[in-house]
């Protein structure tokens, strides 16, 4: 449905090879030839790490078994092949690696339902909610609803509020975004669509000025567009959390570190690229101008319940974020 594939494949190459090169810190890639060629498979040579934690405190030794809703699209998912991919997925598999551990997923709606009965590991998605048995262990990517645009010259874009108010802007119809200008006070022209594809089409196409979307789906589908870019939030951002189990001391020392680490030299931001392109890894880095961005009880959890009915993909919730616009079927359209 979104055109583009040439740019999405120069992109993801790009970003691949940056997370082979930031991995390469922590043990997990090839020692460089000593020529400019692309080295075969055998000649790779993968370097040894001494597990960061003993085996008495992974639910299956030498492995690092993580759980995940494998519905978030395009945090988890399944791909053409059946197999489990997404930002989140990788982040997984860069966090093991720094640990020494081969990585294993099991699905899950919740911290408290994973590892209280010892399914996991760790758990990676919304961790604000867990009782006293769960800690949190660090953050892996923010959340907000954002607005998007295009430039011709692919220049980046810098809005107001006052700049939105004139403008026409694309949202998905009954979405978190809606709620998010009504609560800015933006009483701009809406052009109201089904869901998040149609409206990066009609930015493309110049039938609407901006898009205004949950800023995941919209840098997953801005990656493949040159001219189109994020903007900036409307919201304080939410966050996607890494947990343990509390009484797991060993296990939530190690990975918090291995957290620490991959966040400290790259190799988190490397794959924040390859998934959400040009997006800011820190969302609180570059907001829209004039917008009341200040967290809020009321708006976290508002934030949280859209989050967690788009899980379900069907878009007919009445409060359901973009990016349960994004379907499985979606995602093997534009990765084809």
């Amino acid at each position: 449905m979104v055109r583009g594939s040439l740019m999405h494949a120069a992109r993801l190459g790009a970003g691949a090879a940056a997370v082979i090169a930031v991995l390469g810190l922590s043990g997990c890639a090839f020692n460089p030839l000593s020529t400019f060629t692309t080295p075969t498979i055998d000649q790779i040579e993968r370097e040894t790490v001494t597990p960061t934690v003993s085996d008495d405190a992974l639910v299956t030794p030498g492995t690092l078994t993580v759980a995940l809703d494998t519905s978030d699209a395009p945090q988890a998912m399944q791909d053409a092949d059946g197999n489990l991919t997404g930002y989140a997925v990788d982040a997984a598999r860069a966090l093991a690696c720094r640990m020494g551990l081969k990585v294993a997923f099991v699905d899950a709606s919740s911290a408290d339902s994973a590892l209280s009965d010892k399914k996991a590991d760790i758990f990676i998605g919304d961790v604000r909610s867990t009782d006293g048995d769960i800690s949190s262990l660090g953050t892996c990517l923010y959340d907000a609803p954002a607005v998007f645009g295009k430039s011709s010259d692919g220049e980046s874009l810098s809005v107001s509020t006052e700049t939105l108010n004139t403008a026409t802007l694309g949202v998905q119809t009954s979405s978190a975004s809606q709620e998010a200008l009504a609560k800015q006070s933006i009483t701009a022209n809406q052009k109201t669509f089904s869901n998040i594809n149609e409206c990066f089409e009609a930015l493309e196409s110049g039938e609407v000025d901006y898009v205004i979307c949950d800023s995941t789906a919209g840098g997953y589908l801005a990656r493949l567009m040159s001219q189109i870019s994020y903007v900036g939030t409307l919201e304080a951002p939410s966050t996607l959390g890494v947990a343990g189990l509390s009484s797991n001391d060993e296990l939530c020392r190690a990975v918090s570190d291995a957290l620490d680490g991959i966040t400290v030299d790259g190799t988190l931001e490397a794959v924040h690229c390859v998934w959400y392109g040009q997006m800011p890894y820190d969302l609180t880095a570059k907001t829209v101008s004039g917008a009341n961005v200040q967290a809020s009880d009321s708006t976290s959890n508002e934030t949280e319940s859209s989050d967690g009915d788009a899980s379900d993909n069907n878009g007919d919730s009445p409060s359901s974020s973009q990016e349960g616009a994004i379907t499985d079927d979606d995602i093997n359209k534009l990765n084809s």
